[in-house]
């Protein structure tokens, strides 16, 4: 299985990082961890299945854990006698660390293979059993030095020999050019509409449907790397395949399986070709479900080149969109960033992965638009005045636009789009800053919960706001000091001179150190 970003090694990097690790700690670690199970929560050794004659798979052995049909005892020891094997993202084999695993989520009444408690569980071990392994996760200034710690007195096999570690370096370097930029992706505010996994980090043999909201979503842009860019020259087919994009990513009936790829085309038809309306579990990959969205777009706009796009797969997805009307863009400025990209532009790396951009880039021309069509929605600046209620107004319909589910979630509804920061208002900021610190840096703040506590402020540093940033929380600094009259520059989730401006004010009014930083204390102070 290749080493890709997925919810799994997420939950693993971030509890890392937020248990001090330095990023070469964390991916030294997680190297190790791909080497053990393939960084997949629910792995049991492949020598125990084969001992129990296949009778189970990593997924049905962990439901028979779940279900006590397998006892703690025969947890410890698969095979009933004294042989040991292993079980989980660390493949934790001795009897005495499985059941430790064990009762830790008996306890919290969760599934044996819950990747958050198997991280909680690895951070638990190295805190108090492995503190020197920890020490060096914390110091470290190489891969190298963080996986060899990590394999010599962590995972302990049976062979730590030069070419082991050398190998398992290998694979922590991989995932530190995945993760060194993350918090730059993070706060990239271009999104595409991208499927890529299922929801065991496969490329089949899952469920039918988004089981983790992540199998098809809608993730900041990336550089797979691509190999080219498809445009369609009609400004109403591109609104319609990134709006089509956007939906199909925000419906958790629809999942990614190589397997199973042709039910999302199939129910597509069926549902008037929205995503939206699709009812039924169905799966579909990222050329498959692009090619549907091509397809759905001909049928919804009457444009037969659409209807009878002569592609199927990601090997033969150039030549076909090309004699459907799309330009091919090779240019570099189009591969390698996404600031010259329009809605609706589809990303291409011939035979290896498709995706959709589903917003405009800073220097496409028309900045801050969504593929709705319509310039009220998406990420990035939103169109109106830069007075007090416009800019609430702005804020409001792009927070419903990109964390729309996320507040319903958590706050009940979407805010109301009227210019008015009330206690909703104020509610709903604070629970997409709450979710995103926890989803950023793994802290463990309650979204649901109106108050901004000490607890908050603690972490609040992580989110600091100054020249230069741009992203959600830059964003969230724009509208409250929208809101309490101090800001009146454009929405752009950017912080330039005005937002330095705005904070330094807001800072000298409350008595703080007035630095032009939104730090805890002024994080604190707009909440509060």
């Amino acid at each position: 299985m290749a080493i890709i970003r997925n919810t799994y090694t997420d939950a693993l990097f971030n509890g890392l990082m937020a248990a001090g690790c330095t990023i070469y700690g964390a991916c030294g670690a997680m190297g190790n961890i791909y080497a053990e199970s393939g960084a997949n929560p629910r792995n049991l050794e492949n020598l125990c299945e084969k001992r129990l004659n296949y009778k189970y798979t990593d997924d049905t052995y962990t439901t028979a854990v779940d279900s006590g049909e397998i006892s703690r005892d025969l947890f410890l020891h698969p095979l009933g006698d004294s042989r040991q094997y292993g079980y989980g993202f660390c493949q934790w084999t001795s009897a005495g660390r499985k059941a430790g695993l064990y009762d830790l989520v008996k306890s919290k009444g969760v599934s044996i293979g819950d990747p958050d408690t198997q991280v909680e569980f690895m951070l638990k071990e190295l805190q108090q059993s492995y503190k020197s392994v920890l020490q060096v996760l914390k110091t470290a200034t190489s891969v190298q030095e963080a996986s060899d710690i990590f394999l010599v007195k962590f995972e302990v096999p049976a062979n730590t020999g030069s070419e082991v570690k050398k190998t398992r370096a290998s694979y922590g370097e991989q995932y530190l050019k995945i993760y060194k930029d993350i918090e730059k992706e993070e706060t990239n505010m271009s999104l595409i509409s991208n499927s890529g996994h299922d929801e065991n980090g496969k490329y089949s043999g899952g469920k039918a449907g988004d089981q983790t909201g992540t199998e098809w979503a809608l993730i900041p842009w990336y550089n797979r790397p691509w190999k080219c860019v498809l445009r369609h020259p009609d400004a109403k087919v591109r609104a319609k395949l990134a709006e089509l994009g956007i939906k199909a990513a925000k419906n958790d009936l629809v999942g990614y399986d190589q397997g199973q790829r042709g039910t999302y085309w199939e129910h597509l038809k069926a549902s008037n070709y929205d995503p939206s309306q699709i009812t039924i579990a169905c799966e579909g990959d990222c050329s498959a479900g692009v090619i549907a969205n091509i397809k759905a777009a001909g049928y919804l706009l009457g444009i037969d080149a659409l209807k009878s796009i002569n592609a199927t797969y990601t090997g033969n997805l150039r030549s076909g969109a090309e004699k459907a009307g799309f330009q091919v863009l090779t240019e570099s400025k189009y591969l390698t960033g996404p600031d010259y990209l329009l809605a609706g532009d589809i990303l291409l790396n011939d035979s290896h992965h498709t995706a959709t951009n589903v917003q405009d880039g800073s220097k496409s021309g028309r900045a801050g638009t969504s593929g709705s069509g319509s310039t009220n929605s998406g990420s990035g600046t939103i169109s109106g005045g830069n007075s007090k209620t416009a800019n609430i107004k702005n804020g409001q319909q792009w927070l419903n636009s990109n964390y729309g589910n996320k507040l319903i979630q958590f706050c009940g509804a979407k805010l109301k789009v009227d210019g008015s920061y009330g206690p909703a208002s104020r509610w709903g900021a604070l629970a997409i800053w709450k979710d995103l610190m926890n989803r950023k840096y793994g802290t463990k703040l309650t979204p649901t919960n109106k108050n901004f506590y000490g607890s908050c402020k603690e972490v609040a540093g992580k989110a600091g706001v100054h020249s230069g940033t741009v992203g959600t929380f830059t964003f969230i600094a724009q509208f409250i000091l929208s809101a309490k009259g101090y800001y009146t520059g454009a929405m752009d989730a950017s912080c330039g001179s005005k937002l330095v401006e705005a904070i330094t004010a807001f800072q000298k009014a409350k008595g703080l150190d007035a630095d032009g930083w939104c730090g805890a204390d002024t994080w604190y102070a707009l909440f509060n």
